[in-house]
């Protein structure tokens, strides 16, 4: 699981809404939502706030967050992603599918 979603989980279960979440955190409703759709990756102090509001064990959302961080090819990808617009993106996601349907079996062709 990654860590926006992850974030989005456990936020969701507490019956929060993202602009609630983000008023209690001092975090934009936008970041909290960059956040759960895996289009940023939070800093410390983010992911700190985070876990103190959502009672979350802050060393398991760091591990989540390194996990990402450890893989030098992951970093190229989400950079290239945050600079795509939405026709960019779902062409990228058909391409892939196209090119290693096995790792890709959950996801549908977008239109």
């Amino acid at each position: 699981m990654t860590l926006g979603r992850y974030i989005a989980q456990k936020r969701q279960a507490k019956g929060s809404s993202q602009r609630e979440l983000a008023r209690d955190t001092q975090i934009s409703n936008a970041t909290i939502s960059r956040i759960e759709k895996d289009g940023i990756t939070p800093g410390n102090a983010t992911l700190k706030a985070l876990a103190q509001r959502l009672n979350l064990d802050y060393n398991y959302l760091l591990a989540l967050n390194k996990a990402i961080d450890d893989e030098p090819e992951i970093r190229v990808i989400q950079r290239a992603v945050k600079k795509m617009n939405d026709a960019q993106k779902k062409k990228m996601l058909n391409i892939l599918k196209a090119s290693f349907d096995d790792l890709f079996e959950d996801v549908e062709n977008v239109e």
